[in-house]
């Protein structure tokens, strides 16, 4: 089996942020969420958490603050799903969702991500038909307000990109991936984040179909990008060093792998714990990356562990059980 891993989640705080107003912000509101956004970059996601429902409460007792609402209510459920607590994220996704189609429209670009997020999370689940509706639904929402060409808009092309993935259709994947490629590219600068997750994605999809060279030019594009970047997060700076690590067991590269993917493990296992979901999925990528290498009884080992992570999460949270794509992709 190969690594290469489930496409999903990452881009998020990112790209929401730049798009929820700044009018009508009350000044406790605002301090609470910058609070809240500096302390998930630095992985204190206890506390985050605590600054994010500060956030919402003050948000609810505001006049007219039904947007800060739903930016209080995203903001949580990220945090929720860092904590490894996917269900309450997608529950959390959902009430935010609600609340800026009651108040703000069906056209809304901030419903569009945030159902965009929603439908990543039952990715993450294997609910791909909930995902492809969900996905669906925003896409024909931007092509009817002629709002695709926008970095909501590459967001929910490269989440549909990865539903079918998923589905092993890898040409159609591809396809999605370039397009949303273009749209990030015609941006001048703006969603650099979002520009290097779509290459990462597509990197992995180039490498699943054989051409691991080209993916290779992607992959490195994607890690250049996150270098540069003062704030990413921890699993999307670990799913680029695997990505690495993997296309250069596919070029030959054999003793170019060990570290990158090693340092992933390490990276999200530091940031999120031990038992969380992430890193069990992180596991199972590593895995497939040391049987590639011939390393048996190590791979065993690992997968043993990620197995057994993704398991006893399965019992805990209903959304928390995945398989990433790294179990997904055909083996060369």
């Amino acid at each position: 089996m190969r690594e290469a891993r489930m496409c999903r989640r990452y881009i998020y705080v990112f790209v929401i942020t730049g798009c929820w107003p700044a009018h009508a912000q009350s000044t406790g509101w605002a301090e609470l969420t910058r609070q809240g956004r500096s302390l998930q970059a630095q992985s204190r996601f206890r506390e985050a958490e605590s600054a994010f429902q500060s956030a919402l409460e003050e948000a609810e007792r505001t006049s007219g603050a039904a947007e800060q609402q739903a930016t209080s209510l995203f903001d949580l459920a990220v945090i929720k799903v860092d904590l490894g607590m996917m269900a309450e994220g997608a529950r959390l996704c959902q009430r935010s969702a609600s609340l800026l189609a009651q108040t703000a429209g069906e056209s809304n670009p901030q419903l569009e991500v945030v159902r965009t997020r929603l439908a990543e999370l039952y990715l993450d689940s294997g609910q791909l038909r909930t995902a492809t509706t969900l996905l669906r639904q925003v896409i024909g929402a931007q092509e009817k307000a002629s709002q695709t060409a926008t970095l909501p808009g590459a967001r929910a092309l490269d989440a549909l990109a990865c539903v079918y993935a998923r589905q092993r259709k890898f040409g159609a994947a591809r396809k999605l991936e370039r397009r949303a490629l273009s749209i990030l590219e015609s941006r001048s600068g703006e969603g650099e984040l979002s520009l290097a997750i779509t290459s990462l994605h597509l990197s992995m999809f180039l490498d699943a179909a054989g051409h691991p060279a080209e993916g290779l030019i992607h992959a490195e594009r994607a890690a250049q990008i996150l270098k540069r970047l003062p704030v990413v997060e921890p699993f999307v700076r670990a799913d680029s060093s695997r990505n690495l690590a993997s296309l250069y067991v596919s070029l030959g590269r054999r003793e170019d792998a060990e570290t990158p993917s090693r340092e992933a493990m390490e990276l999200v296992e530091r940031a999120y714990g031990p038992d969380h979901f992430y890193t069990g999925w992180m596991l199972l990528a590593r895995a497939a990356i040391l049987r590639r290498l011939g390393r048996g009884s190590e791979a065993e080992a690992a997968q043993h562990r990620g197995e057994g992570i993704l398991t006893a999460q399965s019992q805990r949270d209903r959304l928390g059980y995945t398989v990433p794509m790294s179990a997904l992709l055909p083996p060369r």
